[in-house]
């Protein structure tokens, strides 16, 4: 049994949370083709794929061609490395996806006699994929109920639930707590509000608190407006800054040529990547120039 870490008051404002959220996600909830109703499996498992060190933004933008064109294991397993990386070449790393991509359809097809697993053991098995991403399968491609816990919900949890968290829980206690946090029933759509919430909300830097559905339950707002509030550990970074890190990399640029190509300062590009500072929108307008992408690929 999970262990139950936000008392004193722990049961309401566990009922509060999974209220406040799903109320939010009627009305606000992003939209994906991954997140459609009646995906697969396997198209989950692709979308997790695709979205490893790039944008949402991006990976929808080859998410349905890919799937359409590559739609199954033995697909896949059959293509080329060439035609992998054509139909990748539009997000970047296009060689080194499209190795992942045959590394996994291998290893499904060799000792998962060519399914996809609904197991957290048999999923940490396949090649490239985390804990995310395993439970994002099991939630989203079978239904399992299960907490998926990213880093911006990661950052959104310890803000909630800061004052009995402390200052640096451990990735194990904000699982802890996700589980114990996740409602009976709707923990699709609570799931997907959580990671909307952490993403475009609860930012690492200047977190839109009074657009927050949470503002009422959330330990670090009361903290915050009471002058007390600390910062957090630097592993909650910004979207814009993840995001910013993983097309750079993707395009192959260093942190120096991005800061010349976008007539920034070096120093610049290392603040916003490592999240301590957001950018105005001039300069978010001269990175996606650089990158070759658009400013919402930065900041979704």
């Amino acid at each position: 049994m999970s262990q139950v870490y936000y008392a004193p008051h722990g049961q309401r404002k566990r009922v509060a949370v999974q209220d406040l959220v799903l109320e939010w996600a009627v009305a606000h909830l992003r939209e994906f083709p991954w997140r459609n109703e009646g995906q697969t499996s396997y198209q989950i498992l692709v979308a997790e794929v695709l979205l490893k060190r790039t944008t949402a933004t991006a990976a929808a933008r080859v998410y349905e061609n890919f799937v359409t064109r590559f739609d199954s294991l033995k697909s896949i397993a059959d293509a080329s490395l060439d035609d992998l990386a054509q139909a990748l070449s539009s997000i970047g790393l296009q060689r080194q996806r499209a190795r992942s991509f045959k590394a996994l359809a291998d290893h499904l097809i060799d000792l998962e006699a060519g399914e996809v697993p609904n197991t957290l053991p048999q999923l940490l098995r396949v090649p490239g994929i985390g804990e995310y991403s395993a439970r994002a399968v099991m939630l989203f491609g079978y239904g399992i109920r299960t907490a998926i816990l990213d880093a911006n919900v990661e950052r959104l949890l310890h803000r909630v639930f800061l004052a009995d968290l402390g200052d640096r829980p451990t990735r194990r206690t904000l699982q802890g707590l996700a589980d114990d946090l996740l409602p009976v029933t709707d923990y699709r759509d609570y799931n997907f509000a959580l990671l909307d919430i952490g993403a475009i909300v609860c930012r690492y830097v200047a977190p839109r608190c009074h657009e927050c559905p949470l503002i009422q339950v959330c330990d670090y707002y009361q903290q915050s407006s009471a002058g007390m509030i600390r910062e957090l550990p630097g592993r909650y970074q910004t979207s814009t800054s993840a995001n910013l890190r993983k097309l750079r990399i993707a395009s192959g640029m260093s942190l120096q040529s991005l800061a010349s190509a976008a007539k920034v300062t070096k120093a610049t590009v290392i603040r916003i990547e490592s999240g301590k500072s957001s950018p105005n929108d001039r300069t978010l307008a001269r990175l996606a120039t650089a990158l070759g992408v658009e400013v919402s690929d930065l900041t979704s």
